[in-house]
Parts: C-alpha cells; sequence; structure tokens
C-alpha cells in the first residue's frame, strides 16, 4: 500500500447468471488482488464495501490505512456459505443465531459472535468477539466464492463521510489508494447493514440497518426480546460494533436535523437561513411546502442556486426504502454542489425509517427542535 496506486475501475454487468459472474474478468482480477492480499472495493446490496482477506492482518491494517479509520473501530467480516460461522467463531453457534441466519443471509444482517483464534484482533479492535454477515449482492457474493476467503469489508469511503453507493462514491474518496474498484451499479437497499449482537441471553441491536428489529423479533419468536444500544457505553468507551462511537455518514457542509416541525414551521426556518444551503424533505412536506404562498423561492429557479435555499424531495415515508436509497447519495451530491448547510427533516422512525434516523442523528452538527410548545 505505499505510494499512489492507479485505481482501476471495471463495470460488472450484474444481469447475467452467477457462473457468467464467476467467470468475468472483473470478478477473477478482483479475487486474485484478495488473495495476494490487496484492497478491492466492491457493491453489496446496502454500500459499496472495502475488502481485504479477513485472515491476513496485513491485509486488513490496509483497511484502516487507506479510510483513515480509527482502529478501535471494528470491521464486519463477509463470507459466501453459513458454514464460515463455525470458522471464524469460537465455540457452538446457538440456535438463535441459526434461525436468524436460516432467514435472513444471504441479506443486510450482521451478528456478533465470540471470535476464534483464526481471527485476528485488528479485525474486531482487540475485542472477543466477531461481527459476521453473507451479503446478497451478486457481485460481492461472487468475488466471496471465487477468492474463497472470508472478506472484511467496512464502507468504500474516507471515515466519517457519507457512505458511497455507487462506485463513482468510491472513487471520489479512494483513487490513489486501492488497485480495484468493481462497479457494479447503485446498491439496492443504499444504508447499513443491522447489527445484531448475539453474546448475551438478549440479543443486542447496535447498529439499525435493513432488517428492523420488528422482522427480527418476527423471527425469533413474538415473545422474543431485543434490546437496543446504539452508543458506546461511558464505563468502556470501546465500540462493539461500526457505527457506535465516531461521528459517521457526516457531509462536509454542515448538517442540520429538523425534529418535531410541521412543514410551514420547517421552510420558515430553512428560510431564515444563509444563501446556498439545502432542505431534505419528505415527498408530503415538499408538496405542502410548495403549495404555500409564502415559498416563492421554492419555485423560482431564476434566482440562481447561489442565491436560494434548494429544496430536495427525498422520498415518500410511505416508501421508506426509497428513502434510504438516496440519503447518502442525495448528501454526496449537496457537497459536490458547494453547499454549506444542509438542512433535514426528521422522519417516521418505523421499521427502515429506525436506520435511517439513525444515520442522520450520526451525521448530524446539530439536532434542533422546531416543537413551538413553551416546555420546548
Amino acid at each position: 500500500m505505499k505510494g499512489i496506486l492507479q485505481t482501476e475501475v471495471l463495470e460488472v454487468d450484474t444481469g447475467v447468471s452467477p457462473g457468467e459472474l464467476l467467470g468475468t474478468e472483473a470478478v477473477k482480477k478482483a479475487s486474485s488482488l484478495l488473495q495476494r492480499g490487496e484492497l478491492v472495493a466492491f457493491p453489496t446490496e446496502t454500500v459499496y464495501g472495502l475488502g481485504a482477506n479477513a485472515l491476513d492482518e496485513r491485509a486488513v491494517r490496509g483497511i484502516f490505512a487507506a479510510k483513515d479509520r480509527p482502529e478501535d473501530n471494528p470491521l464486519i467480516v463477509h463470507v459466501y456459505s453459513r458454514e464460515e460461522l463455525n470458522r471464524l467463531t469460537r465455540g457452538t453457534v446457538p440456535s438463535a443465531v441459526r434461525q436468524l441466519t436460516a432467514r435472513f443471509w444471504p441479506g443486510p444482517l450482521t451478528v456478533i459472535l465470540p471470535r476464534s483464534d483464526e481471527v485476528p484482533g485488528v479485525i474486531c479492535a482487540g475485542l472477543d468477539t466477531v461481527a459476521v454477515r453473507m451479503p446478497s449482492h451478486p457481485v460481492a457474493r461472487a468475488i466471496l466464492t471465487r477468492s474463497g476467503l472470508p472478506v472484511a469489508a467496512p464502507s468504500a469511503n474516507k471515515s466519517g463521510l457519507p457512505s458511497p453507493t455507487r462506485a463513482e462514491h468510491v472513487l471520489a474518496d479512494m483513487e490513489g489508494s486501492i488497485p480495484l474498484i468493481l462497479d457494479g451499479g447503485e446498491c439496492p437497499i443504499g444504508v447499513e447493514s443491522t447489527v445484531l449482537d448475539m453474546t448475551s441471553e438478549i440479543p443486542k441491536i447496535l447498529r439499525p440497518g435493513g432488517i428492523s428489529a420488528s422482522r427480527l423479533r418476527e423471527a425469533l419468536g413474538r415473545d422474543a426480546e431485543i434490546e437496543r444500544c446504539y452508543d458506546v457505553t461511558p464505563e468502556d468507551n470501546l465500540p462493539r460494533s461500526p457505527g457506535m462511537k465516531y461521528r459517521h455518514y457526516a457531509p462536509s457542509a454542515r448538517l442540520e436535523l429538523l425534529e418535531e416541525g410541521s412543514p410551514e414551521e420547517i421552510w420558515k426556518y430553512a428560510g431564515r437561513q444563509r444563501a446556498h444551503s439545502a432542505l431534505l424533505v419528505s415527498k408530503a412536506t415538499g408538496q405542502s411546502i410548495a403549495e404555500s404562498e409564502d415559498v416563492a423561492v421554492y419555485s423560482d429557479p431564476e434566482r440562481g442556486a447561489d442565491q436560494h435555499i434548494k429544496p430536495v424531495i427525498i422520498g415518500s415515508e410511505e416508501n421508506m426504502q426509497e428513502i434510504a436509497h438516496n440519503l447518502f447519495t442525495y448528501l454526496r451530491s449537496l457537497d459536490d454542489e458547494g453547499r454549506k448547510l444542509i438542512m433535514v427533516e426528521a422522519i417516521n422512525e418505523e421499521g427502515l425509517g429506525e436506520a435511517i434516523m439513525n444515520r442522520l442523528r450520526k451525521a448530524a452538527t446539530e439536532i434542533i427542535s422546531l416543537d413551538p410548545s413553551p416546555e420546548k
């Protein structure tokens, strides 16, 4: 990883059969690089990952160097089969984990279990646990299968920035730091996997993601208990999962998360802010603002992008998948436009909305309540 590398971007046709995908030159090259201890960026169903051979400590350290990632922030290991859990974890895999993986693997669920001696401590930030998942994206599965390796793969971005959902996002952050990016198109989910700690009697969600708490509970049984723990405890300050300790997912612009406000209050607040800002809102709020008599700026492109607030509809709350899919892409595109302030309307936290709000709170420079009640 010394010096400036020439970063190659290879497009991969995800429409071919799994067998044909395995034989493509792009997958062959990616697998070979991983086997040689190099880094490769590739798409998953959640976001693009920056992969290295999980059993090669030198290669894994290359991930931290390329991302400028703190070494106390653990990584997730991606596997091509459920049987790999037996290799990477210590002891018997609990029946509850087998239930969950039978239901949600391949897919956006990460489970945390005691780690085996074969897993380098650098992956787990020195902890005695390891986080494992089986991705469903055809390109990720092809690379894992052809290389025959478990692959450590955090998001393929500089640490703290919005996660990449397109190959162009990876190139913007990683050009010159890694040899290869596989372009498999836009990631369908757009937010990272759910991380579930299965080392205690009651499972704990450490990071909400593509699988909601209600779906997990349904898989485990109607009466199953699941706890939530999204931040490190003051006692140990050690993150057991990515996304717990540091500010993550943040654009370069100042990000203000607007909570408890009506469409009118949101637009009134936005109108008091400096020019060259942006406002991300739900479809319903955007339509309400557009129909108001007080928002000529909203529909007046003649004033120019640097003279007015840019309202952007991120999606409908009736389709949280749409909002999740757009979130990181929109944050990056507004950064690219040079917006200095991005205001984001808080959304309903049911289902996938919980993961979206988790990302926004982690990214926010400030959380602002627009509730006009005297108590606030």
